[in-house]
């Protein structure tokens, strides 16, 4: 064979080796793209199924307590020598047997005094396994709710609805769901509370809330800052009166 056909010969073998290895490359390309694709579908299914059967959108009635701050979530003088904060996740099963059992003794015993100052404060980070954001849209919520005089009754709706613990993250705080617990509230502006959703105004104010509590220490939810002492988990009236006589032994409360 003359050198030039041997040369030729070789070009030839390289060309459908590298054919070869562009064929492979591609087809175990379309395999992941493919796989992927099945895997996501199959997890979009699966999330859309378990969507699909959340219960029907629940009704709240609840009154706002006395000394509420106007279009706030706050009850209590500004000035008042007790000061509490609850840091809360809305889908925290946790928060969620306070709010229902607990928060409305605890109006009772205290909102009435004018000794007592009760803010909720946010710690919206059940949403962080998945990357989603239904803890924070549903403090979107409540915040949109307050603009109307409303986040009480936003509050006690979102607590009804709370998702069954272990399927959080599933749709159950999405925006449309939200709007519908919206709707249920006697009063609401739902098309100005629906523009206020979806414009995601509230959701810097959110995270900054958030991190101002990861700098605090706050690891749980619910915490309780009273006078600037952290409380963890979950207190009752009881619990409460023991804390005051404990950061502010001076102020007299009525039994």
């Amino acid at each position: 064979m003359s050198k030039r056909r041997e040369l030729e010969a070789r070009r030839q073998e390289q060309q459908r080796k590298q054919t070869i290895q562009i064929a492979v490359i591609i087809a175990v390309i379309a395999i992941v793209v493919i796989g992927g694709a099945i895997v996501l579908s199959t997890l979009s299914g699966q999330e859309q199924q378990r969507a699909s059967n959340l219960p029907a959108v629940k009704t709240a009635s609840k009154d706002t307590p006395p000394n509420a701050e106007p279009n706030g979530r706050a009850w209590g003088p500004a000035d008042a020598p007790i000061k509490v904060e609850e840091y809360l996740d809305y889908q925290c099963p946790a928060c969620g047997q306070y709010a229902r059992n607990f928060e409305p003794g605890v109006i009772a015993a205290f909102a009435s005094t004018g000794k007592v100052r009760y803010e909720v404060q946010f710690m919206p980070f059940l949403e962080d396994r998945v990357n989603g954001r239904e803890s924070r849209d549903a403090v979107q919520a409540a915040l949109c709710a307050a603009e109307q005089n409303k986040f009480w009754q936003m509050h006690a709706t979102l607590f009804a609805n709370q998702p069954i613990t272990g399927q959080e993250n599933i749709g159950n705080y999405s925006k449309p769901r939200l709007k519908e617990m919206a709707a249920t509230i006697e009063g609401m502006d739902t098309a100005a509370f629906n523009a206020c959703l979806d414009s995601n105004k509230y959701e810097q104010t959110v995270l900054q809330i958030r991190r101002d509590g990861e700098a605090r220490g706050v690891r749980q939810t619910p915490t309780f800052f009273v006078n600037g002492q952290a409380f963890p988990g979950v207190r009752d009236a009881a619990d409460f009166r023991q804390i005051f006589a404990q950061v502010a032994p001076n102020i007299q409360l009525t039994p």
